[in-house]
């Protein structure tokens, strides 16, 4: 989980600075900045509250998502074709399966494998904020939502 937790860290820094390129060994040519930022996509969702997701993914391969969520927020129990990984930063995420509710507290990980139904709610008494890794990248026609758990 460290190893995951540091491999996301790593990426967000290295979103957020843009390199030089140095080339001392030919004078003629000039340094060329070279951006690799990646500006969010901000986005609002609508479930039993509003929240915010702010979307970094680049591609269809693996979606990028940092979430804000306020208390009482709940998604109605879905069932995602793709792998949800994440890292809470702050408040406490809850995850109730068939089986029953996980919490996951901030600087925690989580994971929910693919065709898993699961509702994602805030499970705490201040604001969720959440980062999620997903494999493959989100797309409306990759979820099916459910009214209970034995559908």
């Amino acid at each position: 989980m460290r190893k995951f937790m540091f491999i996301i860290i790593l990426f967000f820094l290295s979103c957020e600075a843009n390199q030089k390129t140095d080339n001392t060994s030919n004078p003629k040519k000039k340094a060329i900045l070279v951006d690799h930022s990646i500006s969010p996509k901000k986005i609002i969702l609508k479930d039993n509250l509003e929240r915010h997701l702010f979307d970094y993914s680049i591609s269809d391969d693996i979606g990028l998502n940092k979430m804000h969520a306020p208390i009482g927020w709940s998604e109605p129990i879905i069932k995602a074709q793709f792998e949800i990984r994440g890292i809470v930063l702050s408040g406490q995420l809850g995850l109730e399966f068939k089986e029953g509710i996980k919490k996951i507290t901030n600087n925690n990980g989580f994971l929910i494998p693919a065709n898993t139904k699961v509702r994602i709610f805030n499970a705490g008494t201040e604001e969720l904020i959440l980062i999620e890794v997903l494999r493959p990248g989100y797309k409306v026609e990759l979820v099916e939502n459910f009214n209970n758990f034995d559908d």
